[in-house]
């Protein structure tokens, strides 16, 4: 349903599949959880794809590499912007909330990024990876999510220079 840019409806899922509401909710939790990790899901598949078309960067070059690739596919993506046009605070709120399965584990993500390029010696962060990390998130999340709000385009472009001065 998401992929085809469909709102998820539970009962229809639960239809589509062949079982009841109750077990599906007993095998994803609620709607909420379940389109936190349908993103998640596909962020982190992005995500892992970036890292492995730039094995030959490293430091700071690296990890904006890394960003802009995983942060452009993710404004590229019709199915998110179907998702943020559908139910805009609803998405928002899964996209970006730090009780939401998305956010946190997104600066996870990114913090462990920033810990191998530092044990590798080619990157010395000024702050702690976890609070670089949860920095270059919210950055990131004002210029490509909140901006769906005013209905203006995402600028990656603009968010990546202020990265690169973050990881600089």
């Amino acid at each position: 349903m998401y992929l085809e840019g469909r709102r998820v409806d539970m009962r229809a899922l639960a239809s589509e599949l062949g079982i009841s509401r109750p077990t599906l909710y007993r095998w994803t939790g609620q709607r909420e959880q379940l389109l936190s990790d349908v993103l998640w899901s596909l962020s982190d598949e992005i995500f892992e794809r970036a890292k492995a078309d730039h094995p030959k960067h490293e430091g700071a070059k690296r990890l904006l590499a890394i960003y802009r690739q995983h942060v452009g596919a993710l404004v590229e993506a019709e199915p998110l912007h179907a998702f943020l046009r559908q139910e805009t605070h609803f998405a928002l709120r899964v996209l970006t909330s730090p009780a939401g399965g998305v956010q946190p584990r997104t600066v996870w993500k990114l913090a462990e990024l920033y810990r191998e390029e530092q044990q590798a010696g080619a990157f010395r962060p000024k702050v702690a990876p976890d609070v670089l990390a949860y920095a270059v998130v919210r950055l990131t999340e004002g210029f490509i999510y909140n901006d769906a709000l005013a209905t203006v385009e995402p600028a990656v472009e603009r968010a990546a220079q202020i990265v690169a001065l973050l990881l600089d």
